[in-house]
């Protein structure tokens, strides 16, 4: 017995010790590898400035969706700092502090869907989103079905190909990257446009910790958030990117 409550103290002790890792998915302009493999973004000045203030030892690291939301699901010591914050994730993880915002929208090629006037009437239509996105359960809890009138895909740039390709007649996503992927991608922003804004879908973007990240850790980073914010640094970095 008293073994493994030595073990058990000396896991603490290295979960403790162990710099955090805070991870996101590619999503221009908040966090996004440019083209020397560099991890950019104005989230991603924010979580320096913010790690700067708290004198914590980190690092940025961009990973899928799925892949990223699994490790902050399983490591106490990982963090992802711009997770939508929906009813069904309230009480999955701790929230340490908003980051941003966005609106979602349905998108479509421009001119292609006229007549389709809500969510109801759009699911005589194929819409696409990414897969494991708070957007996917939007969609099922709203009656889609994969393979039938929601298709799912791994990655933004998967995505748009599919809507520029005719495959999907929609997008569910947010307007606020949307020039950003798009320019990335070749593709003209004036061939799409926004049909339908979803006034009910959830709009924060928090950083988000495990439900086992330590108290300590956790007060530190939701302190540093605060200070940011109040001398003007955070607004600031927003500035920088264009962002409001």
């Amino acid at each position: 017995m008293k073994f493994i409550f030595v073990l058990i103290s000396v896991l603490s002790f290295m979960s403790q010790a162990e710099p955090l890792q805070f991870v996101a998915e590619d999503l221009p302009p908040y966090h996004f590898k440019d083209k020397s493999g560099e991890v950019k973004g104005a989230l991603v000045d924010i979580i320096k400035a913010l790690a700067k203030e708290a004198d914590i030892d980190y690092s940025i690291e961009l990973y899928p969706f799925a892949r990223a939301h699994h490790l902050l699901k399983t490591n106490p010591n990982v963090l992802m700092f711009s997770l939508l914050k929906s009813p069904s994730r309230e009480n999955e993880f701790l929230w340490l502090g908003k980051m941003y915002h966005n609106d979602a929208f349905l998108v479509s090629l421009k001119g292609s869907n006229q007549n389709v006037a809500n969510l109801e009437q759009a699911k005589n239509h194929v819409v696409g989103t990414i897969r494991s996105y708070y957007s996917e359960s939007y969609l099922r809890n709203a009656g889609f079905k994969e393979d039938g009138n929601m298709s799912l895909s791994v990655n933004y740039q998967r995505l748009w190909h599919m809507l520029f390709t005719n495959r999907i007649e929609f997008v569910l996503t947010n307007t606020l990257s949307l020039n950003t992927e798009l320019s990335d991608l070749n593709l003209d922003v004036n061939d799409v446009e926004r049909v339908i804004e979803l006034t009910d879908f959830p709009n924060e973007l928090h950083l988000a910790g495990n439900l086992s990240l330590s108290a300590s850790k956790a007060k530190a980073l939701e302190q540093a958030l605060r200070v940011i914010k109040e001398n003007g640094q955070f607004q600031s970095i927003l500035n920088n990117w264009g962002l409001n």
